[in-house]
């Protein structure tokens, strides 16, 4: 009996260029990279001014005739336990930024890194061990690499491994690109990131 040797087809992935060859753009970039940099601040640091501060309500003296100078209230900057003057507050450093701006400088972190040869997309079985992932995974992945998938299997196959990152497509941003060396993407996540930042198209 002859035996048939199935051929296993090696399917060619392609990058859709509206997403991964996209004209650079420093400016929008720099805008966007400022805005989510400025909606990462706390702003929780705060100090009591004259008017926070408790006590004070009373006259230390009477205005004139005592030979010292004259005071209003012991909680006054001047005097040790008062308030302080020109401290910094409680502020709300949250921007917004139009969604199509931001997409568009997605698109153009992710050409970069692609012009560079560094993204590679990885069709991997998530159904195998998560042991035999980790190991066909590390033979992708250095230090500084971003691996964007959303499979749990891969997740925690690369999770723990020092100075990986890893996001799912939904959640990735400009700051996890740029502060990567490497794009590592399963095929699953490929088509949901084109998905989310074409809007379908």
């Amino acid at each position: 009996m002859e035996e048939k040797v199935k051929k296993e087809k090696i399917e060619e992935i392609k990058l859709n260029p509206k997403v991964w060859n996209v004209p650079y753009n420093e400016d929008l970039v720099a805008q966007v990279l400022y805005i989510l940099n400025s909606n990462e601040r706390k702003g929780t640091s705060s100090v009591k001014g004259r008017g926070d501060v408790s006590g004070g309500g009373k006259k230390p003296w009477k205005q004139k005739g005592t030979g010292r100078a004259r005071q209003g209230s012991i909680r006054s900057p001047l005097w040790v336990g008062g308030g302080v003057t020109f401290g910094p507050n409680i502020k709300n450093w949250k921007r917004k930024i139009n969604k199509k701006m931001s997409k568009e400088a997605m698109c153009i972190v992710l050409s970069e890194r692609n012009k560079s040869d560094a993204v590679k997309v990885v069709d991997i079985n998530s159904k195998g061990e998560v042991k035999g992932i980790r190991e066909k995974m590390e033979k992708d992945i250095s230090k500084g690499t971003l691996v964007i998938s959303d499979i749990e299997n891969i997740v925690l196959a690369v999770r723990n491994i020092k100075g990986i990152n890893v996001t799912a497509p939904m959640k990735v941003n400009v700051k996890d690109v740029v502060r990567s060396k490497a794009i590592v993407i399963d095929k699953e996540a490929l088509n949901k990131l084109e998905e989310r930042l074409l809007n379908g198209k």
